[in-house]
């Protein structure tokens, strides 16, 4: 079954307030159940080049994996697929928080 979720940006006269209409879309699915994400199209009325997500976008949106496809697209209907690996390489993700920690560093000073 296919759900979509629509969004937008939430602008702030204070900017570092606003919240992208990516973590909106992301948060409202969320908000209603849904963890598994296979695609998510990002628009904007740029005609010169297409608009990608900031980088606290990217790493909100990896949270839920790395592989699903970002679509980033123009008015004209043309558009760039990505993923979101291709977006944020070499990235630290929900899985990382289970990998081997040294629970104590000696401190020879």
């Amino acid at each position: 079954m296919l759900s979509v979720f629509y969004s937008c940006n939430v602008e702030n006269a204070c900017y570092n307030l606003g919240i992208c209409a990516e973590r909106t879309a992301i948060s409202k699915a969320v908000s209603e159940g849904y963890r598994d994400f296979k695609a998510i199209a990002i628009a904007s009325d740029l005609c010169e080049q297409f608009i990608s997500p900031c980088g606290g976008c990217r790493q909100f949106m990896r949270e839920f994996g790395a592989t699903w496809d970002v679509y980033l697209s123009k008015p004209d209907g043309s558009y760039v697929e990505m993923t979101v690996e291709e977006l944020l390489p070499g990235s630290f993700g929900p899985d990382d928080l289970k990998m081997k920690q040294v629970h104590s560093i000696p401190n020879e000073y």
